[in-house]
């Protein structure tokens, strides 16, 4: 059977691969990282909250976007939305001023003065949490509504709640998205904000029955939408049987669509009272499925992670899923952390359909929180938080994709 053999073919390749790696771990390829700058906790205007939401109630989100140079933080527990140069200085500020004291270091702005640069302006932030920014350093920002707002959509089973707020690159506040475009219905939860080379800007949502992705051209229209029902993935070409499991959804790189990554599954049998005993990881497919037909195309498949650690304990290491971080400039990225700890980022070349690995520093006390963002060219930015500090860093995957081909 094609299957079974392509299987063990897969299997023999990445043993043998975890073993090359278990004697030199120089096989996989060390990619620096660079500490740009630390951002305190606190409630200043040049603070984070991560941790602490007034109230006792849990963490709300943090997430950041970079856009040439510039990061653009959203910081839930805080309500507000800070821009910073590549150094740390806080270039400009959107606050609840009821989370939040009155800025000391920017200037406050009220209305549509025009001010530029370093100001600080009000919003009425509820739960900021995903972000993206536009080539034109226009931000969007996910935000929840007002209970008076919400309601409950049979038909996608879902609970309508989030809106995508606009802010110009200067802080002022444009509008917001909802489902039908500006101004709309509120959307399901939202997983994802993305957006693509011609600046549209991408919403995937989880409803009850699926995911359902819409499109927004720069001017906030509504240009499409897609489904993607739980019980209607793509099933493996070369064994049906598999079951499948949707671990990631982004947009696709070049805008054409979505990129879904799939997982699937093969159960276990046992064989003495032939009765279901579980189920074991198989392999993994990604799909691009195309927005103008609706069709996906041929899938894409991808290595299994193989634990370096496992291998040099001398154990048989398990080939498992990789978890699907994103794309950019042509490639989809993959993460992973090893047994031991240490953190794997992988870079999959959708055209030439080659992976190559690679290791990233990070200390398990940089782990309290995480968030990392993807930029269009491929720079890899994260929040590191500690339990004194959060430290900006990013990876320059930009530099090696080059080679990604040979």
């Amino acid at each position: 059977m094609r299957t079974a053999s392509t299987a063990r073919a897969a299997l023999a390749l990445v043993l043998a691969l975890a073993s090359a790696s278990c004697s030199d771990r120089k096989a996989v390829q060390v990619l620096q990282r660079e500490q740009l700058f630390t951002i305190g906790y606190g409630v200043l205007e040049d603070q984070l909250n991560l941790f602490n939401l007034p109230g006792g109630g849990p963490p709300l989100e943090t997430r950041l976007a970079m856009r040439d140079g510039i990061f653009f933080i959203s910081n839930g527990n805080a309500a507000k939305l800070l821009t910073l140069s590549s150094f740390g200085d806080l270039l400009a500020m959107v606050y609840n001023p009821e989370r939040n004291p009155k800025p000391a270091i920017l200037k406050e702005v009220t209305g549509a003065s025009g001010l530029q640069g370093r100001s600080a302006k009000e919003y009425p932030f509820n739960a900021p949490g995903e972000i993206a920014v536009d080539s034109k350093r226009t931000v969007f920002v996910e935000e929840r509504v007002p209970d008076e707002r919400r309601s409950y959509d049979l038909a996608s089973q879902a609970s309508l709640e989030y809106v995508v707020l606009r802010f110009s690159r200067d802080g002022e506040y444009l509008d917001y998205l909802g489902q039908e475009g500006v101004g709309g219905t509120p959307f399901p939860f939202i997983s994802g904000l993305y957006m693509t080379p011609a600046d549209e800007c991408v919403v995937v949502c989880i409803t009850g029955e699926g995911w359902s992705v819409f499109w927004f051209d720069p001017s906030g229209d509504l240009v499409s939408t897609t489904t993607v029902r739980r019980d209607e993935l793509p099933a493996a070409p070369d064994d049906p049987a598999l079951i499948p499991s949707l671990e990631g959804i982004a947009a696709a790189p070049d805008g054409s669509g979505i990129v879904l990554k799939v997982d699937y599954y093969r159960e276990i049998v046992d064989q003495e009272t032939k009765t279901r005993a579980g189920v074991e990881f198989a392999m993994s497919l990604a799909w691009v499925l195309d927005r103008e037909s609706g069709a996906y195309s041929e899938p894409l498949e991808l290595p299994a992670f193989v634990s370096l650690a496992a291998a040099e304990a001398g154990e048989e290491p398990v080939p498992r899923s990789w978890d699907f971080a994103g794309t950019a400039a042509g490639a989809l990225f993959l993460s992973a952390t090893d047994e031991d700890g240490a953190t794997y980022w992988a870079i999959f070349d959708m055209d030439a359909r080659t992976l190559r690995r690679f290791a990233l520093r990070i200390d398990p006390e940089e782990l309290l929180y995480t968030a990392f963002s993807l930029s269009p060219e491929g720079i890899l930015s994260a929040i590191l938080g500690t339990r004194y500090e959060a430290r900006v860093v990013w990876w320059r995957f930009d530099k090696v994709m080059g080679g990604l081909g040979r």
